[in-house]
């Protein structure tokens, strides 16, 4: 039997702690169900789906689901479009208007490719009448996106701030259109759905008989119940907004934009359309910003590309860091729904297990305690190895719910009910084989106390003293039970 490698044990600890904290989360925020899809190492390790698919039948959410990912449809599109610079057939600085005359006199007829791209161009984001979005009209079909171009478009000179545009990515489309004299779905399709082998992507509404739609729900503004919304055609803003997808396929597409992964571009246009183009702050006041087609965000301390979407009922995150090649996709059924809380948590708990690369920590006979805030020690001479796993767990008490969780080679007290895990997390050390120590509290808590555990007989945590006083805690089912809330994890 080959023994299960050091690093191999910590990754599978943090996805099923992942599982764990994503239920819990789904449950906590009362959304009706998230899709969530990992990818690293080269490889897909979790696709999975929590909750239920449609509020007013109780289906099920599975993994299969598939979601309108809205604004993701501008990475596809800013794929399609680099493709067509680097066959040489369009150029980043052509003007738009070259190859979309319905462009000229329209104060936008000097916008250029790269400035649609980056959200540069400083032109109108969905035009005068935005009633589509609350689904009071269609969306803008052909014939009413030539309306709007024949609009005054420019709302602020281009090249001089970011304004977000999705009428510009409606333009983008009438650019591939025209530069390959086919549709901009046919583009999409041999550009990307193809070569990557995907199976539940397309540009927009899936009217093939086999597609599985998520249903989309109202938020609980004003209402403790959900309402089932329609999910139309996004008509000719597909490049802007339409695209159907799973997480698993979007963590996928993701992949293919990994530096040196030699998929649908070279590593110069995907150095391209992750180069920062303008510098923004979101509303939580993360320094941010957005390249060509992609969005950048600092997460545990590093740059993550990819791109958010809202659409009607549907609330979706993609982050991906391109050099330590993981992807994380997060689709949500809700105009609520807590998708990119979720994915930058997932984030945030994965990059902690990269912190360090050995395994379990060997600890010396007796209690001698490490220097503080140290979450290991050295090896000895007769040290003895303790299994970290045996200290995991969920656990409360009627002050907290707190779960136990190794990440890496350490051992850290993470509050599940928190958005940000990790900001929230304390560091543990290990003291003796029943013993902890919680680090890192602020003084507030029980920081430099000895945390006790009793283990029954085979080895199961029967409760915690000393600096803590918790139970194992109830199943997350009983949870559920008490506030009466369907959902679950497929």
């Amino acid at each position: 039997m080959v023994k299960e490698s050091d690093a191999s044990i910590a990754a599978r600890a943090a996805l099923d702690y992942l599982v764990s904290w994503i239920e819990y989360r789904v449950w906590r925020t009362r959304v009706p169900g998230a899709q969530v899809a990992i990818w690293f190492g080269g490889g897909l390790r979790m696709s999975k789906a929590f909750g239920v698919a449609d509020v007013t039948t109780g289906e099920r959410l599975t993994a299969t689901h598939q979601f309108r990912v809205a604004s993701h449809s501008k990475m596809l599109a800013a794929t399609v479009v680099l493709q067509l610079v680097e066959q040489g057939r369009l150029r980043l600085d052509d003007l738009a208007s070259a190859h979309v005359p319905q462009l000229l006199g329209t104060g936008a007829e000097h916008v250029t490719i790269r400035e649609l791209l980056s959200h540069g161009s400083g032109i109108t984001r969905d035009s005068a009448d935005t009633t589509f979005w609350s689904l009071q009209k269609p969306f803008p079909d052909a014939l009413e996106l030539d309306a709007i171009l024949a609009e005054p478009l420019d709302v602020l000179p281009s090249a001089t701030s970011f304004k977000y545009s999705n009428v510009g990515f409606g333009i983008l489309g009438l650019v591939v259109e025209a530069v390959t004299g086919g549709r901009y779905e046919d583009a999409v399709r041999e550009g990307v759905v193809k070569p990557l082998g995907l199976t539940r992507t397309v540009p927009d509404v899936d009217v093939r008989k086999s597609a599985k739609h998520v249903s989309s729900h109202s938020g609980l503004h004003t209402s403790m119940t959900r309402a089932v919304l329609e999910s139309p055609s996004s008509g000719s803003l597909a490049a802007a907004t339409g695209v159907t997808s799973t997480a698993a396929e979007l963590v996928r597409f993701a992949a293919a934009h990994f530096l040196g992964s030699g998929e649908l571009l070279d590593d110069r246009s995907k150095r391209w359309m992750g180069q920062q183009q303008w510098s923004t702050v979101d509303r939580d006041g993360v320094p941010a910003g957005y390249g060509l087609g992609m969005q950048l965000r600092q997460v545990a301390g590093r740059t993550w590309l990819g791109h958010g979407g809202g659409w009607p009922g549907q609330i979706t995150r993609t982050l991906f860091e391109p050099r330590l090649g993981i992807a994380v996709s997060v689709l949500t059924n809700a105009i609520d729904g807590p998708a990119a809380e979720l994915a930058e948590g997932i984030v945030e708990i994965l990059m902690a297990t990269q912190r360090r690369e050995a395994d379990d920590l060997a600890m010396p006979s007796g209690h001698d305690v490490p220097e503080h805030g140290s979450a290991s020690m050295e090896p000895v001479r007769g040290a003895r190895r303790v299994d970290l796993m045996r200290f995991t767990g969920r656990f409360q008490s009627p002050w907290q719910l707190v779960d136990v969780v190794r990440l890496g080679d350490a051992l850290y007290a993470i509050p599940p009910g928190a958005a940000r895990p990790m900001a929230e997390a304390q560091r543990l050390t290990v003291l003796d084989e029943s013993t902890l120590r919680a680090d890192d509290a602020g003084g507030y808590g029980t920081v430099g106390e000895p945390i006790r555990y009793e283990f029954g007989p085979r080895g199961s945590v029967q409760r915690i003293t000393g600096g803590w006083r918790l139970e194992p805690a109830r199943s997350l089912e009983a949870y559920r039970q008490d506030a009466g809330s369907v959902g679950g994890r497929s």
